[in-house]
């Protein structure tokens, strides 16, 4: 296959994409085989190394934000025309349908919310116990120097104590943190895959 016609096959492939991310993608693939044709390669081993037109598609399509690829799927999927039987069917099912998914989407969003509140609380607090360990420790050396009894020196230990427990579950909500980032971008290419699983079906 030539330069041409690959470019043109992942055109194809590609359609429902706005035609300046369409033209942005191509024009990095070609010039990946201008750099493999200027070492050597012919034309048709130089697309042959890029890969196929389905494979460099589909990486375009994982590779564009969630909003955007579902905007693009909607756009390219062809419009269908229900039948008497089917509008009927959607109609008398509305009321058992439409709550659930509803229902679904409400809980998916409230999963998030759930784990983004939990990861900003843990932060909270840790910030909470540095904060507060910092200003009792200063607090306390001043009222030693001007003369304090000694069970400021206690007090400093607890300073200290909650100065090193925040710094100790710093840790594990920086942690908690790097896996909610990895979770939902797991679910955003879950739902990726599957948008383009029914896009190469349809085509």
């Amino acid at each position: 296959m030539n330069r041409n016609d690959f470019l043109q096959a992942v055109r194809e492939k590609l359609k429902g994409l706005s035609e300046e991310d369409i033209n942005k993608a191509l024009e990095f693939y070609e010039e990946a085989i201008s750099d493999r044709m200027e070492e050597g390669l012919t034309e048709d081993q130089a697309v042959a190394a890029i890969g196929t037109p389905d494979e460099i598609a589909n990486q375009i399509l994982m590779d564009m934000p969630l909003p955007k690829l579902m905007k693009a799927q909607a756009k390219a999927k062809p419009k269908k025309s229900f039948k008497a039987w089917e509008i009927v069917l959607l109609v008398l099912g509305f009321p058992l349908w439409f709550p659930l998914m509803l229902t679904a989407g409400i809980l998916a969003l409230t999963f998030v919310i759930v784990l983004a509140v939990l990861v900003i609380a843990f932060f909270i607090i840790v910030a909470a116990l540095g904060f507060a360990g910092i200003v009792t420790l200063v607090a306390s050396i001043t009222t030693l120097i001007m003369g304090g009894d000694t069970a400021i020196v206690m007090q400093m230990g607890v300073a200290v104590f909650a100065m090193g427990l925040a710094m100790l579950l710093f840790f594990p909500a920086k942690a908690l943190t790097v896996w909610m980032i990895e979770l939902v971008g797991k679910f955003s290419k879950w739902i990726k895959g599957k948008i383009i699983s029914r896009k190469n079906k349809e085509a």
